[in-house]
């Protein structure tokens, strides 16, 4: 890995949230048309089932991507888990899931823009072949997605956290104005009588063992887990966030509640507004249907949804190019696929070439314009690597566990001096229950999944025999950084700061998972002769010194730097140090007289700052 060209820490948790949000909130516009069909009136409980895999799911996630902060999220917890077989699944499964999310949102993205553009309903002919209309939009929307993730991981960034924003206000809007003036009670109560489709329906494998209705009906919680797929986005981007140990069990748990509420409330919305049957021939744009039922603005309405569903769906294909450009960078990275993949722009720091091919199939994809299809391949992906992540989870508490994990999921219990967790075995029961439906049920990602995970393992093997490894030799696993030990804490210290305060404030205020780095920062006082100035400069190291020799006898972990010049040369110090936060001594509280006030913010050069109260 090049130190010149490296991955940026600029996402927040405003970021972090978007990415999730984006990826998995955008679902419920696609999910409950595709849901209703199977499940029927029944469809808010095939959500409600298949959220105890998200949630769970997602709690493990929280905690994995604190521990490992790492680009490439399911795959780098697999390898350390398991070896590089495991991992490299891990991550040609996850790798199936975002080309298949590329493809799946931007028709669903395309799908609400032909609500606006009836035309775009229609099919081309290009030299005697077929295309979709809203295949093509869909593989244009791609292109310019491609084009914003190789300028910067910001710009994506900040591209999703403006969309999320307008679909959070517009949603809320939908559900509050759709219960007061749209809501028929009696009608979702009517719905409550159809549990499942009586009718057999093309895409479900029939086992025969229970009747077609029920058949249906898990069939839809299959498909419900689609509304929920998504979360590890989050984890994807680790490495590109600002103090990943603080944010991103933050943004999970932000996301887990808001992600269920939204579909939970939409799934019950839609009964009583349309009723299963109406909303499942409503597929392509199922809320922008339920707005326009709206009273007197609902004919309006209907069109602003569907433009605010348009570019939420294309904001979850745009999660879906960073997701899947990060975990083929991640494992090129890390010595699974060739090195090509993980080669970064020299300007832009981006994996533009992971980003340019796999957005590329992702879009072929697309233009087939079929939902049904891509959405049964979609869980696949997903689920395995669910799965799997789960276990990995399991064996990690153990494998790591002196590791510092400033969170943990809930409902941890001891067993012959191993811990364990409840919420990951949970989700790995749930996970490989839903995982064992799709492979029953969905033929299309039976075969097809299948076939992905034989090739992926043909071309491990194939690689590893190309660069004359041992198939079971753990290259990656060594190759990956160890699970976060300590911060990397920067102290900014001034000549003549008084010693007993400094040490005092922190044996006091960081605990000794801080590994403390002294700046002694100063500008070159203006003095008549170099003997003056090199005086000054050792008497400053030696009052570092002093500090380092004191802070370890309380058992921290501490070295000195000294930086002489202007901010820039402190700003570039700071990411040589690969510095996680920055405490500032401040003489006490209430009083701001800080960096933190000349910047206006709590970050600087994309380190987030702390007080150290003296």
């Amino acid at each position: 890995m090049s130190r010149s060209v490296s991955l940026k820490r600029e996402i927040g948790l405003l970021g972090s949230f978007s990415m999730g949000f984006a990826d998995v909130g955008a679902d419920v516009f696609l999910a409950i048309g595709i849901v209703a069909l199977y499940a029927a009136g029944f469809s808010p409980l095939a959500f409600l089932i298949a959220s105890i895999c998200y949630i769970t799911t997602g709690l493990v996630y929280a905690e994995l991507s604190e521990l490992y902060p790492y680009a490439g999220g399911a795959q780098v917890y697999g390898t350390k888990a398991g070896g590089d077989i495991l991992g490299f699944l891990m991550g040609w499964a996850i790798l199936l899931d975002y080309v298949l999310n590329i493809g799946l949102f931007s028709i669903a993205s395309a799908g609400y823009l032909s609500f606006i553009f009836p035309w775009l309903k229609g099919t081309i002919n290009i030299n005697g072949i077929v295309i979709s209309r809203i295949g093509l939009a869909a593989f244009t929307i791609v292109i310019g997605l491609i084009i914003i993730n190789i300028i910067g991981i910001k710009e994506s960034s900040d591209f999703n956290i403006a969309l999320v924003i307008l679909t959070i206000v517009t949603e809320l809007l939908v559900l509050s104005l759709g219960f007061l003036f749209a809501f028929n009670m009696d009608n979702f109560i009517e719905q409550l009588n159809y549990f499942g489709n009586v009718d057999p329906i093309k895409y479900v494998d029939y086992t025969g063992l229970l009747d077609v209705k029920t058949e249906n009906f898990i069939y839809g919680v299959t498909l419900a887990m689609s509304s929920y797929i998504g979360i590890e986005s989050i984890a994807q981007a680790a490495e590109e966030t600002r103090n990943p140990w603080k944010h991103l069990h933050r943004a999970f748990k932000i996301g887990i509640v808001a992600v269920v509420f939204f579909t939970l409330a939409f799934s019950i919305l839609a009964l009583g507004v349309l009723g299963w049957e109406t909303l499942s021939q409503e597929a392509y744009n199922p809320i922008a249907s339920i707005a326009s039922k709206i009273p007197v603005i609902g004919g309006f309405f209907a069109f602003g949804v569907a433009f605010v569903a348009f570019a939420i769906n294309m904001v979850s294909t745009n999660t879906g190019v960073i997701g899947v450009s990060r975990v083929v960078y991640s494992m090129s990275r890390f010595d699974m696929l060739p090195k090509l993949f993980s080669k970064l722009h020299p300007r832009r720091a981006t994996p533009y070439i992971s980003i340019i091919i796999f957005s590329l199939i992702g879009g072929a994809l697309a233009l087939t314009g079929e939902l049904h299809f891509v959405a049964s391949l979609y869980n696949f992906g997903a689920l395995l690597s669910y799965l799997l992540v789960n276990y990995s989870h399991i064996k990690l508490r153990n494998i790591d566990s002196e590791a510092y994990r400033n969170w943990k999921t809930p409902l941890n219990f001891k067993f012959k001096g191993r811990e364990y967790s409840i919420v990951a075995i949970i989700g790995f029961l749930s996970t490989g229950t839903l995982f064992s439906l799709v492979v029953l049920y969905h033929p299309d990602g039976r075969i097809l999944g299948s076939l992905w995970m034989a090739l992926g393992l043909a071309l491990f093997i194939l690689y590893r025999k190309i660069k004359g490894q041992k198939i079971r030799e753990h290259i990656a696993r060594e190759l990956i950084p160890p699970a976060t030990p300590h911060l990397r804490t920067a102290i900014l210290i001034n000549p003549g700061i008084r010693e007993e305060g400094i040490i005092q404030a922190i044996i006091t205020q960081l605990p000794k998972i801080h590994r403390i780095f002294l700046l002694g920062r100063f500008e070159l006082p203006k003095m008549k002769t170099n003997l003056e100035i090199i005086n000054f400069i050792h008497s400053f190291e030696d009052e570092l010194r002093e500090l380092v020799e004191e802070l370890t006898k309380y058992g921290y972990r501490a070295e000195y730097h000294l930086v002489i010049g202007d901010d820039n040369i402190l700003k570039e110090t700071i990411k040589d140090l690969h510095i996680d936060q920055i405490a500032i001594p401040s003489p006490k509280r209430g009083r701001r007289k800080t960096m933190e006030k000349r910047k206006g913010n709590r970050i600087y050069h994309g380190v987030e700052i702390i007080h150290l109260y003296l």
